[in-house]
Protein backbone atom coordinates (compact mmCIF):
# COMPACT_ATOMS: atom_id res chain seq x y z
CA UNK A 1 0.00 0.00 0.00
CA UNK A 2 1.05 3.59 -0.55
CA UNK A 3 0.77 6.40 1.94
CA UNK A 4 4.19 6.33 3.59
CA UNK A 5 6.58 9.28 3.60
CA UNK A 6 7.48 10.44 0.08
CA UNK A 7 4.74 8.40 -1.56
CA UNK A 8 1.35 9.33 -2.91
CA UNK A 9 -1.51 8.80 -0.48
CA UNK A 10 -4.54 7.22 -2.18
CA UNK A 11 -7.84 8.63 -0.90
CA UNK A 12 -11.54 7.88 -1.48
CA UNK A 13 -14.68 9.84 -0.57
CA UNK A 14 -18.04 8.30 0.33
CA UNK A 15 -20.55 11.16 0.55
CA UNK A 16 -24.14 11.40 -0.70
CA UNK A 17 -24.31 15.21 -0.86
CA UNK A 18 -23.33 15.98 -4.48
CA UNK A 19 -22.15 19.56 -3.99
CA UNK A 20 -20.14 18.79 -0.87
CA UNK A 21 -18.59 15.68 -2.47
CA UNK A 22 -17.54 17.61 -5.59
CA UNK A 23 -16.19 20.53 -3.59
CA UNK A 24 -14.18 18.24 -1.33
CA UNK A 25 -12.82 16.43 -4.39
CA UNK A 26 -11.73 19.74 -5.91
CA UNK A 27 -10.00 20.86 -2.71
CA UNK A 28 -8.12 17.60 -2.27
CA UNK A 29 -7.04 17.86 -5.90
CA UNK A 30 -4.79 20.80 -5.00
CA UNK A 31 -2.54 18.54 -2.91
CA UNK A 32 0.05 16.79 -5.06
CA UNK A 33 0.79 14.24 -2.36
CA UNK A 34 -2.78 12.91 -2.60
CA UNK A 35 -4.46 10.82 -5.30
CA UNK A 36 -8.24 10.65 -5.29
CA UNK A 37 -8.92 7.09 -6.49
CA UNK A 38 -12.71 7.23 -6.39
CA UNK A 39 -15.76 9.05 -5.03
CA UNK A 40 -19.21 7.60 -4.53
CA UNK A 41 -22.53 8.60 -3.06
CA UNK A 42 -23.30 5.33 -1.27
CA UNK A 43 -21.90 2.52 0.85
CA UNK A 44 -22.93 0.05 -1.82
CA UNK A 45 -20.94 2.01 -4.41
CA UNK A 46 -17.90 1.98 -2.15
CA UNK A 47 -18.05 -1.77 -1.52
CA UNK A 48 -18.62 -2.42 -5.22
CA UNK A 49 -15.49 -0.45 -6.13
CA UNK A 50 -13.37 -2.23 -3.51
CA UNK A 51 -14.67 -5.67 -4.47
CA UNK A 52 -13.77 -5.10 -8.12
CA UNK A 53 -10.37 -3.44 -7.70
CA UNK A 54 -6.84 -4.78 -7.75
CA UNK A 55 -4.99 -4.43 -4.45
CA UNK A 56 -2.71 -1.70 -5.80
CA UNK A 57 -5.78 0.42 -6.62
CA UNK A 58 -7.35 0.25 -3.17
CA UNK A 59 -7.44 3.50 -1.17
CA UNK A 60 -5.14 4.04 1.78
CA UNK A 61 -7.75 6.18 3.56
CA UNK A 62 -11.50 6.56 3.04
CA UNK A 63 -13.44 9.63 4.16
CA UNK A 64 -16.79 8.13 5.15
CA UNK A 65 -20.07 9.94 5.83
CA UNK A 66 -22.34 8.30 8.40
CA UNK A 67 -25.74 9.11 6.90
CA UNK A 68 -25.90 7.47 3.48
CA UNK A 69 -28.74 6.19 1.29
CA UNK A 70 -29.04 2.42 1.62
CA UNK A 71 -26.54 0.95 4.06
CA UNK A 72 -25.12 3.45 6.53
CA UNK A 73 -21.54 4.63 6.78
CA UNK A 74 -21.20 2.66 10.02
CA UNK A 75 -22.35 -0.54 8.31
CA UNK A 76 -20.08 0.14 5.35
CA UNK A 77 -17.15 0.72 7.69
CA UNK A 78 -17.84 -2.58 9.44
CA UNK A 79 -17.79 -4.50 6.16
CA UNK A 80 -14.66 -2.75 4.90
CA UNK A 81 -12.82 -3.42 8.16
CA UNK A 82 -13.73 -7.11 7.86
CA UNK A 83 -12.36 -7.46 4.32
CA UNK A 84 -9.81 -4.71 3.67
CA UNK A 85 -7.54 -4.30 6.68
CA UNK A 86 -5.12 -1.97 4.86
CA UNK A 87 -7.73 0.68 4.09
CA UNK A 88 -8.21 3.06 7.04
CA UNK A 89 -11.46 4.93 7.50
CA UNK A 90 -12.09 8.40 8.87
CA UNK A 91 -15.72 9.15 9.65
CA UNK A 92 -16.40 12.57 8.10
CA UNK A 93 -19.71 13.85 9.35
CA UNK A 94 -21.78 16.61 10.92
CA UNK A 95 -22.88 14.29 13.76
CA UNK A 96 -21.55 14.57 17.30
CA UNK A 97 -23.99 11.97 18.63
CA UNK A 98 -22.44 9.91 21.44
CA UNK A 99 -23.79 6.58 20.21
CA UNK A 100 -22.65 7.24 16.64
CA UNK A 101 -19.15 8.04 17.87
CA UNK A 102 -18.90 4.84 19.89
CA UNK A 103 -20.43 2.73 17.10
CA UNK A 104 -17.99 4.18 14.57
CA UNK A 105 -15.05 3.22 16.77
CA UNK A 106 -16.49 -0.21 17.50
CA UNK A 107 -16.83 -1.09 13.80
CA UNK A 108 -13.26 -0.05 13.04
CA UNK A 109 -13.11 3.64 12.17
CA UNK A 110 -9.62 5.05 12.71
CA UNK A 111 -10.60 8.71 13.02
CA UNK A 112 -13.63 10.97 13.41
CA UNK A 113 -13.73 14.45 11.84
CA UNK A 114 -16.48 17.01 11.54
CA UNK A 115 -17.28 18.38 8.09
CA UNK A 116 -16.45 21.93 9.10
CA UNK A 117 -12.82 20.90 9.62
CA UNK A 118 -10.52 23.15 7.48
CA UNK A 119 -9.18 21.33 4.41
CA UNK A 120 -5.55 21.65 5.57
CA UNK A 121 -6.52 19.86 8.79
CA UNK A 122 -8.35 17.17 6.81
CA UNK A 123 -5.22 16.53 4.73
CA UNK A 124 -3.11 16.49 7.90
CA UNK A 125 -5.50 13.90 9.36
CA UNK A 126 -5.27 11.73 6.23
CA UNK A 127 -1.50 11.65 6.56
CA UNK A 128 -1.66 11.10 10.30
CA UNK A 129 -3.77 7.97 9.86
CA UNK A 130 -1.14 6.30 7.69
CA UNK A 131 1.50 7.10 10.32
CA UNK A 132 -0.53 5.13 12.84
CA UNK A 133 -2.48 8.03 14.34
CA UNK A 134 -6.18 8.39 15.09
CA UNK A 135 -7.23 11.95 14.25
CA UNK A 136 -10.33 13.20 16.04
CA UNK A 137 -11.92 16.65 15.98
CA UNK A 138 -11.38 18.45 19.33
CA UNK A 139 -15.08 18.58 20.17
CA UNK A 140 -15.40 14.84 19.49
CA UNK A 141 -12.34 14.12 21.64
CA UNK A 142 -13.94 16.00 24.50
CA UNK A 143 -17.09 13.94 24.13
CA UNK A 144 -15.09 10.71 24.18
CA UNK A 145 -13.31 11.76 27.36
CA UNK A 146 -16.64 12.62 28.94
CA UNK A 147 -18.14 9.28 27.93
CA UNK A 148 -15.35 7.10 29.29
CA UNK A 149 -14.46 9.02 32.46
CA UNK A 150 -16.24 8.14 35.68
CA UNK A 151 -15.46 10.77 38.34
CA UNK A 152 -14.98 9.36 41.82
CA UNK A 153 -14.42 5.79 40.65
CA UNK A 154 -11.27 3.88 39.97
CA UNK A 155 -11.03 2.58 36.41
CA UNK A 156 -10.53 -0.92 37.75
CA UNK A 157 -13.49 -0.79 40.12
CA UNK A 158 -16.08 -3.52 39.79
CA UNK A 159 -18.78 -0.96 38.94
CA UNK A 160 -16.89 0.29 35.85
CA UNK A 161 -16.24 -3.19 34.43
CA UNK A 162 -18.56 -4.42 31.68
CA UNK A 163 -19.47 -8.10 32.20
CA UNK A 164 -18.05 -10.40 29.51
CA UNK A 165 -16.18 -7.46 27.94
CA UNK A 166 -19.22 -6.55 25.81
CA UNK A 167 -18.84 -3.43 23.68
CA UNK A 168 -21.37 -0.55 23.86
CA UNK A 169 -22.77 -1.64 20.48
CA UNK A 170 -23.14 -5.24 21.68
CA UNK A 171 -24.88 -4.16 24.88
CA UNK A 172 -27.29 -2.04 22.86
CA UNK A 173 -28.10 -5.01 20.63
CA UNK A 174 -28.41 -7.32 23.65
CA UNK A 175 -30.96 -4.91 25.12
CA UNK A 176 -33.02 -5.29 21.94
CA UNK A 177 -32.69 -9.08 22.13
CA UNK A 178 -34.07 -9.08 25.68
CA UNK A 179 -37.10 -7.22 24.35
CA UNK A 180 -37.78 -10.10 21.99
CA UNK A 181 -37.04 -8.22 18.78
CA UNK A 182 -36.02 -10.02 15.59
CA UNK A 183 -32.73 -9.34 13.80
CA UNK A 184 -34.61 -7.26 11.25
CA UNK A 185 -36.30 -5.17 13.94
CA UNK A 186 -33.00 -4.69 15.77
CA UNK A 187 -31.32 -3.67 12.52
CA UNK A 188 -33.92 -0.96 11.94
CA UNK A 189 -33.49 0.28 15.51
CA UNK A 190 -29.68 0.52 15.50
CA UNK A 191 -29.23 1.49 11.81
CA UNK A 192 -27.28 -1.63 10.83
CA UNK A 193 -28.04 -4.45 8.40
CA UNK A 194 -29.59 -7.72 9.64
CA UNK A 195 -26.34 -9.43 8.58
CA UNK A 196 -24.29 -7.17 10.84
CA UNK A 197 -26.74 -7.61 13.72
CA UNK A 198 -26.45 -11.39 13.28
CA UNK A 199 -22.65 -11.11 13.43
CA UNK A 200 -22.84 -9.00 16.60
CA UNK A 201 -25.19 -11.54 18.20
CA UNK A 202 -22.78 -14.38 17.39
CA UNK A 203 -20.01 -12.40 19.08
CA UNK A 204 -22.26 -11.80 22.10
CA UNK A 205 -22.93 -15.55 22.38
CA UNK A 206 -19.20 -16.27 22.19
CA UNK A 207 -18.31 -13.73 24.88
CA UNK A 208 -21.12 -14.85 27.18
CA UNK A 209 -20.47 -18.57 26.51
CA UNK A 210 -24.05 -19.29 25.51
CA UNK A 211 -25.59 -20.70 22.34
CA UNK A 212 -29.12 -19.32 22.24
CA UNK A 213 -31.10 -16.11 22.63
CA UNK A 214 -32.93 -17.48 25.65
CA UNK A 215 -29.67 -18.31 27.42
CA UNK A 216 -28.21 -14.89 26.57
CA UNK A 217 -31.30 -13.13 27.90
CA UNK A 218 -31.34 -15.14 31.14
CA UNK A 219 -27.66 -14.47 31.79
CA UNK A 220 -27.96 -10.78 30.86
CA UNK A 221 -30.80 -10.30 33.34
CA UNK A 222 -29.03 -12.33 36.04
CA UNK A 223 -25.85 -10.26 35.72
CA UNK A 224 -27.75 -6.94 35.37
CA UNK A 225 -26.12 -6.23 32.00
CA UNK A 226 -29.29 -4.69 30.58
Amino acid sequence: MTGTTGQILKVAIVEDHDIFRKRLSELLGFYEELELVFTTESGEGCLNYLNNSEEENLPDVILMDIELPGISGIETTFQINERYKDSDIIMFTVFENDERIFESIQVGATGYLLKDTPIDEVVKALKEVKRGGSPISPSIARKLIGMISKPGKEETSEESMVPFDLSPAEIRILEQVTEGKSNKEIAEEVYLSPWTVKTHIKNIYKKMHVNSRAAAVRLALKRDIV
